[in-house]
């Protein structure tokens, strides 16, 4: 459970919970599940239940070897994983590894993007020639 504590994080981030919320459901203070998620206690097996419960993911998410990507693209308030890490000086090879899988994943979205924007631009051009066709078939 290498980083259990950092998709404790990643989880709750990505569900816009706060460390309390999460707490109550869990049934322990704001400064239990703290220690949990900062990784200064230790995650029983009964909390990873519960806490597959609330985020509805298989128990065994929590053992990944890899830290999951979040697609935190939720308009005026969009976040990023990378924001949410700090670093004093250089990045770890984990954090190396994250930003990659991150960036990787946004330049596959930008790239979806920027083909569904070319078939926009197609389509309203295919639009405009519609209706001048038009206009010029009721004036004529």
């Amino acid at each position: 459970m290498v980083h259990a504590h950092r998709i404790m994080r990643i989880l709750r981030d990505s569900n816009d919970y706060s460390q309390e919320y999460v707490a109550n459901v869990l049934g322990i203070t704001q400064k239990t599940y703290s220690s949990v998620e900062t990784g200064r206690s230790k995650l029983t097996l009964e909390r990873i239940m519960q806490l597959a419960d609330l985020y509805k993911v298989k128990p065994d998410y929590f053992l990944l070897e890899e830290l999951p990507v979040v697609n935190y693209n939720t308009g005026t308030y969009s976040r990023s994983v990378i924001a949410q890490n700090s670093f004093e000086g250089k990045a770890d090879e984990q954090s190396e590894k994250l930003f990659e899988r991150i960036i990787k994943e946004k330049d596959t979205q930008i790239s979806f993007l920027i083909k569904e924007l070319d078939q926009m631009k197609l389509e309203k051009q295919e639009l405009f020639e519609l209706l001048r066709r038009t206009l010029a078939k009721t004036e004529g």
